[in-house]
């Protein structure tokens, strides 16, 4: 099965083509269409257009204004009277003029429909008052030998009765080999003229001739000074530009005058047709269409490489910027973490003052063992003095009936929940910038269209695809680094609010036990051996101290203030993955410009028609 289809493949697009030119095009057009170029049917259309062109006679676009007399001249070019003339426009269709045995007409309508026709009923068809709009195009046949080598179409007046016939005879324009432009003598380089001719012919790199009619209005120094005004103005954009007078030829065609076919300089015209019947210029022209052909190809693969390159920068923007980023995001944060650190630190200090306030001197007793000869014996009283407190009265006034401490630690409590609001916000930002950019981006690409026919619609719908997947393709893996670290910012709040700030009124009776029992400790050795123990009488740095380490600043101390703060550990570990996946899409994204780069020098080895 597989080596059926590889046959089948290699017998479609592995050919031996000739060494003509019609053999270089059908190579050229075989390496165009090759499956992985994933061709659009209007480039298929487009070659297989050159393809028929190649085949058939020159095509000479016959182009005029309104009553130029253009339906006179063909009919001279016809050696017969076949259109109307008038001063309505006429020829309101495009009117092919091809080789046949017989003068004949064959209309084509919209709907596919043809309809063969006597010659005689042509005017039913160019007359512009009758309605024609279900009509695609004419084709009168002729039995006359130039149209053998050369095929003329005759197309809608600039300044006819519709625009849209305007842009028709644009549209012919880039379809011919060769432009015969008709005019009317006396309107010769007229400024509104000239702007067609401009608009029509510059840089069209088509052979051109100027007709100039009714020459048969001018005596001879007029006509000198037409054609010498005429040459200077435009006479860039021609080959050549010959006077005629088309009613004369056709007058001398009926009478068989040969004096005035000669005044009228029809021949002169005709000679000048025949050189566009030169091989040379059918193959310059379609040489120039696959050039064209060929450029827009490479366009289309330049264009999707510019999409990619445009994500490769937002990351490498993205990228440049992050260390700045999370550096402000630090500098920013770190002097209002250490604030929140000092604000418990402040409490904690109120703390052991209100302790160290509850501290009262007490008299003691102790009792000593002595002998004595007379009475046996007996027991010595020595009074002493300790510091001791009343745990009740402390608890009293720091935690059951202290309204300030409690609201104390609830507002720490809302600032601690605003400050990590506040963190979070600021990681998201640092995620967002790149995020914000990525879905502008996504915006612009996710319904992009082809603007060139030819373009591939398959390679257009793969592009809508992958901007349509830009969030899976880059955001989610850095939106999941972000929460990552916002979770362990949550995490860490989380453990400073329940050891710290919901966690005071146990901390407050820690450090007073605490206390307590080094006191009770203290006394008990110091009634046993007063000389080798000594009472403890706690200082204001003692009390301060124990009560930091009841409500774990120490164990916070180096998590919100040092080097390796939490707020920096985040920091870095967030700017460090986010530098890795940069990397990664960015290699990611290497491969696809360097697919369309392939794609493109591709392209551009596939010889045109001219080398061998």
């Amino acid at each position: 099965m597989l080596n059926k289809f590889i046959n089948a493949y290699k017998a479609k697009y592995f050919k031996i083509f000739s060494d003509d030119f019609y053999g270089r095009f059908k190579k050229f057009e075989n390496e165009l269409l090759e499956p992985s170029n994933k061709p659009s049917v209007e480039l298929i259309n487009s070659l297989k257009k050159l393809d028929l062109f190649i085949c058939e006679p020159v095509q000479v676009a016959i182009i005029g204004q309104f009553s130029s007399g253009k339906s006179t001249f063909l009919n001279a070019l016809l050696s017969r009277d076949i259109l109307p003339t008038g001063v309505t426009p006429v020829t309101a269709k495009l009117t092919h003029i091809k080789y046949a045995p017989n003068y004949s007409l064959r209309v084509d309508y919209q709907n596919g429909r043809e309809l063969s026709l006597d010659i005689s009923e042509i005017g039913k068809f160019v007359d512009q008052r009758i309605f024609t709009d279900d009509i695609k195009e004419i084709c009168i046949y002729a039995p006359l030998p130039i149209l053998k080598r050369i095929n003329f179409i005759d197309t809608p007046g600039l300044n006819s009765l519709s625009n849209a016939d305007t842009q028709v005879t644009k549209g012919v324009i880039d379809d011919v080999c060769a432009v015969i432009w008709l005019s009317l003598i006396d309107n010769a380089a007229r400024a509104s003229e000239l702007s067609d001719i401009t608009e029509f012919l510059k840089d069209k790199q088509k052979s051109a001739i100027c007709v100039l009619n009714q020459k048969d209005k001018l005596n001879e120094q007029e006509l000198q000074n037409v054609l010498s005004h005429a040459k200077t103005t435009f006479g860039d954009q021609f080959l050549d530009i010959i006077a005629i007078s088309a009613k004369q030829a056709c007058k001398a065609m009926q009478d068989n005058d040969a004096n005035l076919l000669q005044n009228s300089n029809f021949n002169a015209i005709l000679e000048c047709i025949e050189k566009f019947a030169d091989e040379k210029i059918k193959e310059n022209f379609v040489i120039q269409k696959c050039q064209k052909i060929k450029d827009e190809l490479v366009l289309e693969y330049e264009y999707f490489f510019s999409i990619y390159e445009m994500a490769n920068q937002i990351i490498l923007n993205f990228q440049n910027k992050l260390d700045e980023r999370v550096e402000t995001f630090k500098a920013n944060f770190n002097p209002k973490i250490e604030l929140a650190f000092n604000q418990i630190k402040q409490t904690a200090k109120l703390i052991a003052d209100e302790i160290l306030l509850s501290f009262k001197p007490i008299k003691m007793s102790r009792y000593t063992h002595q002998k004595s000869l007379i009475k046996g014996e007996n027991f010595k009283r020595t009074e002493y003095e300790m510091i001791g407190f009343d745990t009740d009265e402390i608890f009293s006034k720091l935690i059951y009936n202290d309204i300030k401490l409690a609201k104390i630690f609830r507002a720490y409590r809302l600032d601690l929940k605003n400050l990590e609001d506040e963190l979070k916000a600021g990681l998201d930002e640092i995620y967002t910038t790149l995020e914000s950019d990525f879905m502008i981006y996504k915006a612009q690409f996710e319904g992009v269209r082809k603007e060139c026919e030819i373009h591939s619609d398959v390679e257009f719908a793969a592009i809508r695809t992958y901007a349509k997947e830009v969030y899976e393709m880059f955001l989610r893996d850095f939106e999941n680094v972000k929460f990552s670290k916002i979770q362990k910012l949550s995490l860490f709040f989380e453990k400073l609010n329940l050891k710290v700030a919901a966690n005071y009124e146990n901390a407050i009776k820690i450090a007073v036990y605490f206390l307590k029992d080094k006191i009770d400790i203290a006394r008990a050795s110091y009634e046993k051996d007063p000389l080798g123990f000594s009472l403890f009488i706690p200082s204001q740095k003692e009390v301060f101290e124990r009560v930091l380490t009841s409500l774990n600043l120490y164990e916070f101390e180096n998590e919100m203030l040092s080097n390796t703060s939490f707020l920096n550990k985040i920091s870095n570990e967030l700017k460090n993955e986010f530098r890795q996946l940069a990397t990664q899409k960015i290699e990611i994204l290497s491969k696809l410009k360097q697919a369309q780069k392939e794609k493109s020098r591709a392209l551009l080895d596939i010889k045109i028609l001219g080398a061998k």
